[in-house]
């Protein structure tokens, strides 16, 4: 029996991704090694990974002009670079710091002899492929140094199967050298267990296994990382493989549903669905990072399927995809989303000093928008309506008369004789912080009687039809559908 390594939760399915992408690479045929979530690997080739772990380094290591001019930066600063850092540290740290492939006091002899003339670029690249004998001595090593450890008589907790090795006296644990985003320091990890007792023991092994889940992870342009987890290895790379040709998340995430589809035909649809997680990972500091784990319902897949596809194109809301994804896998209202959009719109003066949260992005968008709020802010009221399982046809109409309906009231105030652009302006602002402001609290009667004064300023009845729907349980959509309106722009002149 070969060495045998399962694959049952993202972090073992990252680095079964990884260690498959390298055996591909190297030419290896990979149906030799799944056997449903397990990867089996002959003695001779756990020996040979170093090697195999190396070429797949230098595989991703890319001299192009971006690298050319960081080489002149630091040049410029008067820094210093080696290959050791350009190829391996610089790839793999974000998700191993201080293990025994990135740890300064280990690498420091190889960091001091290849080191890099950053006054000849070309000359620069011709010694980063001359050391790659040198980097793969490295790895090996070290490899083969976690294989010599002895043993204690602790299973493995990751492939229950083989003994846990011993370090200065101590069973090793899963701690932050083998994946930092899990766990700041090696005494965090201990805190999720009884007693500060952690039953995460580490063989050999798996924790080489580990060290393969760096290439499971595509970067993006953002400088996260992201994983897609599905109950089954082979899909799963699969659909990784995917997700490393987009460009951008929401594009990814549009093939991914549908691949999905065609992937889970003939089984279990909702099971496999509801399986199915996407980890994103910001890294936050060194060795500190935020780690967001999505799973789907059938009922988010479907929504994501058919309406993904016309998520807004309107500069800016691009940047707020991941957060977006984020509100709908958690199950957090879209209406909260618009809301801290909206407030950034309308009480811009009070957001100037903001703080590093995530949600932030969304209060910053609302103060980009200078003069009015683009119609495509409703696509979140719809998606929401679906999510809810309203009929998509119905709410869609209704919330498109919402909204120009408050366009209109806008026209009507800017045209009336008796008020005057300008005024008109200070009139829409003050009708709308009251309205948000009931929006907020929940508040149906205040906002009636807030939409009553506002058509009776200009000598009209609001629309009998707006009295209803506000009656049936449709005050989110409508409301923010109408002020959204009342601040927005006719689409001809938005585009």
């Amino acid at each position: 029996m070969g060495i045998r390594f399962f694959t049952d939760n993202w972090l073992t399915a990252s680095a079964g991704v990884g260690l498959l992408r390298v055996l591909e690479h190297t030419g290896y045929i990979l149906e030799d090694f799944v056997n449903g979530n397990t990867v089996e690997l002959s003695q001779e080739i756990l020996q040979n990974l170093g090697k195999l772990y190396n070429e797949y380094l230098f595989k991703e290591f890319k001299p192009d002009d971006s690298w050319k001019a960081s080489l002149r930066e630091k040049r410029k600063k008067n820094e210093k670079t080696d290959v050791y850092t350009e190829v391996v540290y610089k790839r793999i740290n974000d998700f191993f710091s201080n293990s025994p492939l990135t740890n300064q006091s280990k690498i420091k002899h190889v960091k001091e002899i290849t080191i890099l003339p950053l006054d000849d670029e070309d000359k620069a690249e011709m010694l980063v492929w001359e050391n790659k004998g040198l980097i793969e001595d490295f790895i090996k090593d070290r490899f083969q140094e976690i294989l010599n450890y002895p043993r204690s008589n602790k299973i493995c907790f990751f492939c229950r199967e083989r003994h846990a090795y011993k370090k200065n006296g101590k069973v090793k644990i899963l701690d932050a050298t083998n994946f930092t985003p899990l766990t700041a320091s090696p005494d965090t990890v201990e805190n999720f267990f009884w007693e500060g007792r952690s039953n995460m023991y580490l063989c050999p092994e798996c924790e080489i296994f580990l060290y393969f889940s760096a290439f499971g992870f595509h970067k993006t342009p953002m400088g996260t990382y992201l994983f897609v987890y599905m109950p089954d290895l082979e899909n799963t790379k699969r659909i990784n493989d995917l997700l490393r040709t987009e460009t951008g998340l929401k594009s990814f995430m549009d093939k991914t549903i549908v691949e999905a589809s065609k992937i889970i035909e003939g089984r279990k649809a909702e099971w496999i669905l509801r399986n199915i997680y996407i980890v994103e990972i910001e890294k936050v500091k060194d060795a500190q990072s935020n780690i967001y784990t999505l799973s789907m319902s059938q009922r988010l897949a479907k929504a994501i399927k058919e309406n993904i596809g016309n998520y807004p194109k309107h500069k800016g809301f691009g940047d707020l995809f991941s957060i977006f994804l984020a509100y709908i896998y958690s199950g957090r209202s879209l209406y909260e989303f618009i809301y801290k959009i909206l407030s950034g719109f309308f009480y811009r003066e009070r957001y100037k000093k903001l703080t590093k949260r995530r949600d932030i992005q969304l209060v910053k968008m609302g103060m980009n928008f200078k003069n009015y709020l683009p119609y495509s802010l409703t696509y979140f009221i719809k998606f929401q309506e679906v999510l809810d399982m309203e009929d998509k046809e119905r709410i869609s109409k209704q919330i498109n008369w919402a909204y120009r309906e408050g366009l209109t009231l806008k026209e009507i105030y800017e045209k009336s004789k008796n008020i005057g652009k300008e005024k008109a302006k200070r009139k829409i602002e003050g009708i709308s912080y009251r309205l948000l402001d009931a929006i907020r609290r929940r508040d149906t009667d205040a906002f009636q009687q807030n939409l009553i004064r506002a058509y009776l300023e200009v000598e009209r009845e609001i629309p009998y039809i707006f009295v209803e729907a506000l009656k049936d349980g449709s005050f989110n959509r409508i409301a923010y559908a109408f002020l959204i309106g009342l601040n927005g722009k006719a689409k001809e002149e938005e585009e």
